[in-house]
């Protein structure tokens, strides 16, 4: 007669615990390095009081942070991310000639084509303190863009990536900016 043994040897343990070991060490360190990556907190969004959008320029002037506390008060560079959309609702209207055109202007246009401009900028943000705004002058001589057709939007992070803006809100009516509100006479 032959004995079974049943259970686990003292050496199936041993090596099943040898393999353990160092994926419960890597698991272990996975919560920690995942905890080292910064998440931006929110500073708000900016808030523009005066869109000024015409038949061929947008005017964003100064957006400025108005949700910060006394407690959270900062002045910090960031990375800023201008977004003009166009609704294509008259395809004869176009933004893909569209320039900058304020004298000494710190942002650039990164991109566009007939119904997007994507301008970036950096620049120090503080609390109540607008930022340097722009002018963006499209399709002149040609269709205008109509009413309520181009959506404005601001957004960014800070160089440290500690802080960002939610994106552009127009403390006149609390929604995005859109435009034209005032056309060329």
């Amino acid at each position: 007669m032959t004995d079974v043994k049943s259970g686990l040897s003292r050496r199936t343990v041993i090596k099943g615990a040898a393999w353990s070991v160092p994926v419960i060490a890597i698991a272990a360190a996975a919560p920690m390095a995942a905890a080292s990556t910064t998440t931006p907190s929110s500073v708000g969004p900016l808030v523009e009081s005066s869109p000024n959008v015409k038949d061929s320029v947008l005017s964003a002037s100064s957006s400025r942070v108005e949700a910060c506390f006394p407690s959270d008060t900062f002045s910090t560079p960031f990375n800023l991310v201008a977004t003009v959309t166009y609704d294509n609702s008259d395809p004869a209207f176009s933004l893909a000639g569209a320039t900058v055109t304020s004298a000494g202007n710190v942002w650039t246009v990164a991109s566009r084509t007939a119904t997007s401009v994507t301008l970036t900028a950096t620049q120090t943000v503080t609390c109540f303190v607008g930022i340097t705004g722009f002018d963006l002058a499209y399709n002149a001589g040609s269709a205008v863009p109509p009413l309520n057709s181009l959506t404005l939007n601001i957004s960014g992070v800070s160089t440290d990536g500690t802080r960002k803006i939610d994106g552009l809100i127009s403390s006149l009516d609390n929604g995005p900016v859109v435009g034209p509100k005032v056309h060329d006479a």
